[in-house]
């Protein structure tokens, strides 16, 4: 039997930006990864990828004024629009000559101010501005992307803000109005519908590595978006459903609870996807629950003593595994695994890299704690340092880089804000070389959907990220990880989970 309580957002804003995205470490976290990072990387050198050593992109002449660069916008102040095409094959060319000169790049700003009062911290030993500001600098170094000159505009969203949808409004007038951004890289903390729109628009590319990626519905009225680091949440519900079932945490026998929340394409893809998928696999689905979609930090907190309820209509159905079909993990875990222990109720957990169970490994009752199973893409959201998989070239260029301009990389979080700017510059590096430096968005685009398999990626498992016409949420592949009570920490095992087209 299906039944449905909506709960407004049980966990603080802070608790978003800090385990949603994947910022919080761990005390034990902390220190592992400052004895890890003793020496210049994360470990042993991993696969070869496609980048050449030194970043620097192709050398173009002349210094042009930084121009429009909406569709039809004109780089280099020639007569004739230089608008990247796709062929026949699937592979964008330049139409016109190299383009050259300085671009705007547009890059947003996570603030937590509302961290302290929850007793939030980061962890991190280097600031987002740091990185940010070492990289532009190292690629500027080398001649800028593809021979541009980047000149940075940056714009401050705050997780401890009223009204988020305000934030990211602001910054894409910063970005569009203000300035003449010709693409915005990097991590956003939520998926704004409105700030999508608003670049879309002007035909702005947005290369993200949010964590908050909508369904395929969504996704298809922006063209112009490129999630580097997150599947969209049907792929990734499917891929823990398999992954549970290849694992034998979900069976037939199952009583499953489902919380999923209000958020765009959330629900469309739960009802037209998931549910369906998991019935078709004989499983279980005896309780769900729904949480709202947060749209500011006065959002959250103020119902989250109804998790209790939650937890005891759940148990009371004699739910005995629970999955999040949702865009953030870690806070409902945090919150639900806690209500559920003073319950003395023990319910397996099914989740994805979302959960960040890295962290939560130090921030939820241990009982709790063993029964959570995940199915994860990013390893530094799942595992603690000690555990990563051995450094790629990617990330070893992105180490170098910041290195060199006197930033190094100690605790999770440094190296979380190192990879998520080093994987979307460096695909950005690799469209504006296929498009000989026009920045216009479709062919920009075009470009990154024909690097295919290509790209090895900084911040996913093994580096496997695929692009194509048909798919720009990159990661492909998933793994299973579980508790290690020898550590007390969760580690990676052996089964590998494709994570569906």
């Amino acid at each position: 039997m299906r039944t449905r309580t909506t709960l407004a957002l049980v966990v603080a804003a802070a608790l978003v930006a800090l385990t949603a995205c994947g910022s919080t470490v761990s005390p034990a976290a902390q220190r592992a990864a400052a004895a890890r990072s003793a020496g210049s990387g994360l470990g042993a050198s991993g696969s070869d990828q496609n980048l050449d050593a030194s970043g620097s992109g192709d050398a173009g002449a002349g210094t042009d004024a930084i121009g429009s660069t909406g569709a039809g916008a004109t780089n280099s102040g020639t007569s004739r629009t230089a608008t990247s095409l796709r062929t026949g094959t699937g592979q964008a060319t330049s139409g016109g000559g190299a383009q050259t000169g300085p671009i705007q790049i547009g890059i947003v700003r996570t603030g937590v101010s509302n961290a302290a009062a929850f007793g939030a911290s980061l962890g991190n030993s280097v600031s987002e501005s740091d990185v940010d500001d070492a990289l532009v600098a190292a690629f500027n170094d080398q001649g800028g992307i593809a021979g541009r000159k980047i000149v940075p505009v940056y714009a401050d969203t705050d997780t401890g803000s009223t009204s988020w949808d305000a934030d990211f409004e602001a910054a894409c007038a910063k970005f569009t109005q203000d300035n003449k951004v010709v693409a915005v890289l990097g991590y956003v903390f939520n998926h704004d519908d409105a700030f999508e729109g608003c670049l879309a628009k002007r035909n702005v590319p947005h290369l993200s590595t949010t964590f908050n990626v909508p369904d395929a519905e969504v996704m298809k009225q922006y063209p112009l978006l490129i999630p580097l680091s997150t599947p969209r949440i049907e792929r990734r519900s499917l891929a823990k459903v398999d992954g549970a079932i290849a694992t034998g945490v979900l069976t037939k026998a199952s009583k499953i609870g489902v919380l999923y929340d209000s958020c765009p394409g959330t629900e469309r893809a739960w009802t037209k996807v998931t549910e369906p998928y998991m019935k078709s696999k004989g499983l279980n689905v005896v309780k769900t629950a729904e949480i709202a979609c947060a749209r500011g930090s006065g959002d959250a907190g103020a119902a989250a003593g109804q998790a209790g309820n939650i937890v005891l209509q759940f148990r009371s159905a004699g739910v005995d595994a629970m999955m999040f079909n949702a865009v953030s993990e870690g806070p409902p875990v945090l919150i639900f695994a806690s209500a559920a222990e003073a319950q003395s109720w023990h319910p397996k957990y099914v989740v994805s890299s979302l959960a960040n169970a890295a962290v939560l490994a130090g921030q939820i009752p241990p009982a709790q704690a063993a029964n959570l199973h995940g199915y994860g893409w990013m390893p530094a959201q799942d595992v603690n340092p000690p555990q990563w998989p051995g450094t790629n070239a990617t990330q070893q260029r992105c180490i170098n880089m910041l290195k060199a301009k006197g930033v190094l990389l100690k605790a999770a979080t440094d190296y979380l804000y190192a990879f998520n700017l080093c994987d979307a510059m460096f695909v950005y590096e690799l469209a504006l070389k296929a498009t000989r430096g026009n920045t216009t968005g479709p062919g920009v685009v075009a470009a990154i959907e024909a690097l295919g398999s290509s790209y090895t990626a900084a911040l996913l498992l093994d580096g496997k990220a695929t692009f194509s016409r048909t798919q720009h949420d990159a990661p492909v592949v998933a793994r299973y990880f579980a508790w290690d009570g020898g550590c007390s920490c969760y580690t990676y095992r052996p089964t590998v989970v494709p994570i569906p087209s």
